[in-house]
């Protein structure tokens, strides 16, 4: 694609002009300044703005006010150069009527004319993109005021006016990007969840941006699929296979005859109408929408959300992805997404190295192996007769690979399974006996002959097929069947004729048989394909054997690839992107994520850390080192589910909850050691007690949000007392979710949640860690996971400027000082330590009741 960089370098502009909708923070306008010299130098930028801040709106307003300023210099340099370059053309025209070196003058000439002509074809090219949008916008002002009635129109016209699937159809591949196109910088804006994007959404909209801007929001088929069909499948494996099977069917007659009714599940998506998801991209175009505002206009007008989110995207400014979208390469390609001199913002990055790791291993278990298996062997027992040799050959190369790792995973006759260990890549297909196969070569093969879809389709129809029954013959023969035809119809001509009543009687017990069956299901119910895991792990191990590890435990019947070192995973997002901001509420400590992704780029590095907006006394910290009873409080993993520690927690809870105002949320370390505690709030009689001044509730995993609203509504109650919440370090309820105000006038933090540190994974990491970065970098990995975790619980409360709120860290370890340096900087500098020589529990319980008293 045609693209110009402009020679002048832009200022940041004033704060009053970055169309922030509200007057901006000191931190927010210098987050908004910075961003944006970090954005025109093009560097790399690591910026930590507490939660509560703003942090996502500011980086909007900062990213589209350069971005609008970068094309309109664009432009206006373009038609400066243009001009400049004819008057130079003049010059030279004139100068060659008297000039002695006439070739000199003529070369000259020429390369000037060769410049002029590319300025020219850039200025047409832009032209023409923005008459395209004008057209966009003219499209979309017209289907409004007749919605209802061009939706129908485009459907009678995809049902009757072509019998060529391809007319019809989006193509499931990206589309090749013409030549004669001019790129413009692309913004990617990604999170870690949906509703986190929705937000971005939302806050755009009350920007001026919101008026010119072209944003889009990517997602997968389980978000962004209308088709009722497929979402019944619910499981992404098998809503994906689903799609690409009915992408690749014929088109869906619009009167279908009785019999074919019941193909109308295996038909081609009617949703897939190329007019219908042009008309979807459009208005996706000319108006910020967020994931489900995009999927309910594509179930309005009967359009493919999906796809339509996918054919905006070369022409979007602001694309709104899920981290997965972004961070893996796979998943860049099939959306077609071209990070080539875009900017790239990660928000909510706390945890971007954790996520690396987790999109680019792979788990495969010995069910999945053997399903593998199978439903290899009976692809290649189907159609080996049209199979050509070579083919043949690297199917039988990956059933042996197959073979060979179930055989790994299998403990022998007699033995007990061994100890789980960890293997580099090459010692794993040592071990399996495949070393000389050429897994790159394979893994080609399968791409370019779309293997995975070929055995899955086959698969699929394996599982539609009616299972033969001990009930039933066995399958005739043709011949068979041709005379027992032939018997039956001498049979029916040799049978006297019935009379009209009789006739009508049999239709009408036909018709009460047949109602009385249950009806079929469009499709069965299947199980995803195991192929697709397969070449997933088998993709691992091509990888670099010093990148990552393979733990083999044969107790679990697992297989699973460990990525330790994320650099190569994320080399091309940075060699391709023009600027990369890395931003979040709690990115301190940063040197282990400069040391594993930046390590070479110290000259374009830019960090920058804001305190918080609110008033120094608007948080009060405390660490509790004893409890009421005098205790010294260690809720580590052996002594916090003693009876001491318990009752000295209940005691805390009891005695907080008469002096805390509206909301309390406190994290515990895990959801047993939750469970823990309740049965003992319970058998001690102190849950009745706090349930007289304030409702209790407790996180239950997979039911976050509902208990959120449970959780609110008593917090408001006006004759209430408000409510206490038990909630899990590293639970839902702890990332990303806002107990602004009442509900969360205070929280607190049961002990340090570290990991377990016998994991064999997590071993492998910190001695990985420490071989690559120095001794004692494991350490250092293995106690930020843990502050990491802290440190987002801590920034669920005090939300805003007019916010103010009370923090307990309940836990003598949290006095270190090595830990306190790792809190963020505006509750670690107020910290009020209350230990027993300064006054004990008795102390806390007094400045809460003050701190309160006054507000």
């Amino acid at each position: 694609m045609a693209h110009y960089t402009p020679k002048e370098r832009l200022a940041s502009p004033p704060v009053e002009e970055f169309g922030f909708p509200y007057p901006p923070y000191l931190i927010q306008g210098q987050l908004m300044q910075e961003l944006f010299q970090v954005l025109e130098l093009g560097k790399v930028g690591i910026f930590e703005s507490p939660t509560g801040t703003g942090k996502s709106l500011t980086l909007t307003c900062a990213a589209l006010t350069w971005l609008a300023q970068h094309e309109a210099l664009v432009e206006r340099e373009l038609l400066q150069r243009i001009g400049q370059v004819e008057k130079e053309l003049a010059k030279l025209d004139k100068e060659s009527e008297q000039a002695t070196d006439w070739l000199g003058v003529q070369g000259r000439f020429q390369v000037q004319r060769e410049e002029l002509r590319q300025l020219k074809h850039l200025m047409e090219l832009l032209e023409k993109r923005e008459q395209q949008l004008k057209e966009i916008k003219d499209r979309v002002k017209q289907n409004k005021r007749r919605r209802v009635k061009q939706v129908q129109q485009l459907r009678e016209k995809d049902m009757s006016s072509s019998d060529s699937d391809s007319d019809h159809e989006t193509s499931d591949k990206p589309e090749d990007s013409p030549e004669d196109r001019y790129r413009s910088v692309q913004i990617f804006f990604c999170s870690r969840t949906h509703s986190q994007l929705a937000q971005i959404v939302s806050e755009l909209r009350k920007t001026s941006h919101h008026c010119w801007v072209r944003c889009i929001s990517l997602g997968s088929r389980s978000q962004l699929c209308g088709n009722p069909q497929v979402r019944a499948l619910r499981n992404i494996g098998l809503m994906n296979e689903r799609c690409l099977d009915m992408a690749s069917k014929k088109k869906t007659q619009p009167y279908p005859s009785k019999k074919s009714r019941s193909s109308i599940s295996n038909s081609r998506c009617s949703f897939k109408s190329t007019d219908l998801v042009e008309s979807l991209r459009d208005l996706a175009l000319s108006e910020p929408l967020d994931i489900e505002e995009l999927a309910k206009e594509g179930a309005s007008c009967g359009s493919c959300s999906y796809y339509a989110s996918r054919s905006a995207l070369n022409q979007a400014q602001l694309i709104l992805l899920p981290y997965q979208l972004l961070l893996q390469k796979s998943a860049r390609q099939q959306l077609g997404i071209n990070l080539k001199g875009a900017v790239i913002i990660v928000d909510e990055a706390h945890n971007l190295l954790d996520t690396l790791a987790q999109l680019h291993g792979s788990e495969i278990g010995r069910s999945q192996l053997e399903r593998a298996r199978t439903e290899i062997t009976g692809y290649k027992e189907q159609c080996q007769k049209r199979l050509s040799t070579r083919n043949l050959l690297k199917i039988n190369q990956l059933v042996f690979i197959v073979k060979r790792l179930l055989h790994l995973l299998e403990a022998g006759e007699g033995s007990s399974p061994k100890p789980a260990r960890m293997l580099r890549t090459y010692e794993l297909t040592g071990e399996g006996d495949f070393f000389n196969i050429d897994l790159h070569e394979l893994l080609e093969f399968c791409s370019r002959t779309r293997f995975a879809r070929k055995v899955q389709g086959h698969a699929a129809r394996m599982q539609r097929e009616p299972k033969p029954s001990e009930n039933q013959l066995p399958q005739a023969s043709t011949r068979s069947l041709l005379l027992q035809r032939l018997a039956h119809e001498h049979k029916e001509k040799e049978r006297p004729k019935q009379g009209k009543r009789k006739l009508e009687e049999m239709e009408d017990k036909m018709e009460i048989k047949k109602e009385e069956q249950p009806p079929k299901k469009a499709f069965p119910d299947t199980i995803p394909t195991a192929i697709r895991p397969l070449l997933a792990f088998l993709e691992t191990l091509t990888s670099n054997a010093e990148d990552g590890r393979i733990l083999l435990d044969q107790a679990a019947g697992t297989l699973k690839y460990l990525l330790l070192d994320p650099a190569e995973q994320f080399a091309d997002i940075l060699q391709e992107a023009r600027a990369l901001v890395i931003a979040g509420g709690t990115m301190q400590p940063t040197q282990e994520l400069k040391k594993q992704l930046f390590s070479g780029l110290q000259d374009r590095l830019v960090e920058r850390f804001y305190s918080h907006v609110v008033p120094d006394d608007a948080v009060l910290p405390f660490v509790i080192s004893n409890g009421p009873k005098g205790s010294l409080l260690r809720y580590n993993y052996a002594q916090r589910g003693s009876p001491e520690m318990l009752q000295e927690l209940s005691m805390v809870l009891q005695n907080l909850c008469q002096v805390i105002p509206g909301g309390m949320v406190c994290f515990l370390p895990s959801y047993d050691y939750l469970e823990t505690l309740n049965k003992h709030l319970e058998q001690s009689g102190i849950l009745e007690k706090i349930g007289r001044r304030k409702k209790v509730f407790r996180e239950v995993s997979g039911l976050a949000e509902q208990l959120l609203e449970k959780y609110t509504l008593a917090v408001k109650e006006a004759e209430g007392g408000g409510a206490l919440l038990l909630s899990v370090i590293g639970g839902k309820l702890s990332e990303g979710l806002n107990f602004a105000d009442a509900l969360g006038r205070a929280v607190l933090v049961v002990g340090l949640p570290y990991p377990n540190r016998q994991s064999p994974e997590l071993q492998q990491r910190m001695r990985h860690l420490d071989e690559k970065l120095g001794l004692g970098s494991g350490n250092e990995f293995y106690e930020n996971l843990c502050m990491k975790a802290v440190n987002q619980c801590i920034g669920r409360a005090v939300r805003h400027i007019r916010d103010y709120a009370c923090v307990y860290l309940l836990d003598e370890r949290y006095a270190n000082p090595r830990i306190r340096e790792k809190l963020p900087a505006w509750i670690s500098r107020h910290i009020v330590e209350a230990s027993a020589g300064r006054g004990g529990f008795g102390a806390v319980q007094a400045r809460t009741a003050h701190f309160f008293k006054g507000r």
